[in-house]
């Protein structure tokens, strides 16, 4: 049986790797990427079974990377996170769920690491 998998993207290599101890230690195979562009190629050659992505970088937006996610038939459960306006992340929810992707929870930073194994316990009963 294959492992679940995580494709995690923050531009914080702290976030990314705070998500991929957590992630292992919840049995799942995590990819670590620190951009938007590296992101998208790990997409391209990975089937994720989560996405946990920042909703605020600097090449692109959370907003911009759901629409493309959505485009890109994206099937896995996302969870959002940000240190920025909670608004605005209810916005970046709002507008994934509009393009068809699934928004399973989000974080606020700094987040609890108890709230990250919540969410991936959720993914884990759909895996």
């Amino acid at each position: 049986m294959t492992k679940p998998s995580i494709l995690v993207v923050d531009d914080e290599p702290l976030m990314t790797s705070i998500v991929s101890e957590v992630g292992e230690l919840g049995g799942f195979d995590v990819i670590e990427t620190n951009s938007v562009g590296e992101f998208q190629s790990a997409w391209q050659e990975h089937d994720p079974t989560v996405v946990v992505m920042d909703i605020i970088m600097p090449d692109m937006d959370g907003v911009e990377l759901l629409k493309w996610l959505s485009e890109h038939k994206c099937l896995a459960p996302i969870i959002l996170m940000s240190g920025y306006d909670p608004n605005y992340m209810e916005h970046a929810s709002n507008v994934g769920t509009e393009k068809g992707n699934t928004i399973i929870g989000t974080l606020t930073k700094p987040f609890q690491i108890t709230e990250l194994e919540a969410l991936l316990k959720l993914t884990l009963s759909a895996f």
